[in-house]
């Protein structure tokens, strides 16, 4: 897509119109990136003229007005901007979005100040990165390695796509053996880090950081089997085989350690990280059935099982996919979401430590890249919030 350039002079009529067709949803993507430009050099400035710009608070109140509005009609539009792929004037309407879907107020002359001194210690976000840890022992740090085939084993080859991607792909006998059922790969994605791979039935699996996969070189007749820690998307092929009976369907099994997610063909989310109080499993397409201590539920698109810390499961019903795959798609999205939730994502993502004993019970609503430094997000944070953070080393902490 080609770069917006602009050159618009804007009065005070022409920023209220503007800033009325953001907050209705229709304004175009070139006239995003000039609220976004104007909003940024008041951002370098510090000061606002009113003059120009009528006083800012009403501005914002006037905004907020029509947001609340028609909040659901409003979200929808804002997801239109990311899919234009209008990503840093979106993270700037977004910004100022949470700030008055949550009715704070904060001085920015302050939250700049302060945002500029993190940037000394600032920290970029995560990347594809991976480990693949062979049946034999043999470790391989995937984004490091070329692109080609990286392992043989059996009549299977491990390959590096040219996008960076993992695939097994079965080839002849001049491999030498078939590969057993017993045979295992896992793959982990630490802190900072995501991957996405093709198991050998060519399912596909995106892994989100602090995650592992182990997985089979190759699935049984019966059952195709993985098992999960952390968090990861799957899109499951459905697999067919032939028996006395005719073709019979290979059911693909999810195993976390606490529960076991069946399913034939679909698209499902899996949030299983230890640390987290809920174990989610969100269902985007097809239908799945989850087990764990005897009990069965069976998911329909749009529900959501969650599976509590003392072995409570239960159907959550219209869940917002968006907020379940937004990792997959790049974007942090918060909708009615805890600090202390948001901080678990930003120390997986960011590879940081968070002193929690310090973080208030604030919630926040907005979506945002998760390709962007780790001080802006902590800005766009503090712009909502009234709160103030500071980043030394590796270490996210409040400033009291």
């Amino acid at each position: 897509m080609d770069a917006i350039h602009i050159s618009t002079v804007m009065d005070k009529k022409d920023f209220q119109r503007l800033a009325d067709k953001i907050s209705s949803g229709s304004a175009s993507e070139k006239e995003v990136a000039l609220y976004n430009y104007y909003y940024n050099k008041f951002q370098e400035n510090v000061v606002w003229d009113e003059s120009a710009f009528e006083e800012k608070y009403d501005i914002e109140k006037a905004l907020h007005t029509r947001i609340i509005k028609d909040l659901p009609e409003y979200r929808s539009k804002v997801r239109k901007f990311r899919y234009a792929k209008a990503a840093v004037a979106a993270a700037v309407l977004i910004a100022v979005s949470i700030a008055l879907l949550t009715r704070n107020q904060l001085s920015e002359s302050t939250q700049i100040v302060h945002v500029e001194k993190q940037q000394e210690h600032d920290i970029d976000p995560g990347r594809n990165k991976a480990i693949l840890t062979l049946s034999d022992g043999t470790v391989l740090n995937l984004d490091e390695s070329q692109e080609g085939v990286l392992a043989e084993q059996g009549m299977v080859q491990v390959k590096k796509t040219e996008d960076g991607k993992i695939t097994y792909t079965t080839v002849g006998k001049q491999l030498n053996a078939a590969v057993s059922d017993n045979v295992f790969n896992t793959i982990t994605i630490p802190e900072g880090g995501k991957y996405q791979l093709t198991l050998p039935d060519g399912s596909k699996v995106w892994l989100n950081s602090s995650s592992s996969l182990k997985f089979p070189v190759a699935f049984s007749n019966e059952s195709r089997m993985v098992e999960l820690e952390g968090e990861a998307y799957f899109e499951v092929v459905s697999m067919l085989r032939d028996g006395e009976n005719g073709a019979k369907k290979r059911p693909f099994i999810v195993k976390t350690p606490t529960q076991q997610i069946e399913v034939l063909g679909t698209q499902f989310n899996v949030n299983a990280y230890s640390n987290e109080d809920l174990i989610k499993t969100t269902l985007i397409e097809g239908s799945v059935k989850i087990s764990s201590r005897g009990v069965n539920k069976v998911l329909k698109p749009g529900q959501q099982a969650q599976l509590t810390n003392t072995g409570s499961l239960r159907l959550v019903e219209n869940i917002d996919t968006e907020e379940a795959i937004a990792w997959k798609n790049g974007m942090f999205y918060f909708n009615n979401t805890d600090l202390s939730t948001i901080m678990r994502q930003l120390s997986r993502w960011y590879n940081v430590e968070i002193d929690m004993q310090q973080m208030p019970q604030k919630k926040f609503n907005g979506e945002l890249s998760r390709n962007v430094k780790l001080s802006q997000v902590l800005q766009m944070m503090e712009m909502t919030s009234g709160l103030k953070f500071k980043i030394e080393e590796r270490r996210i902490s409040m400033v009291k």
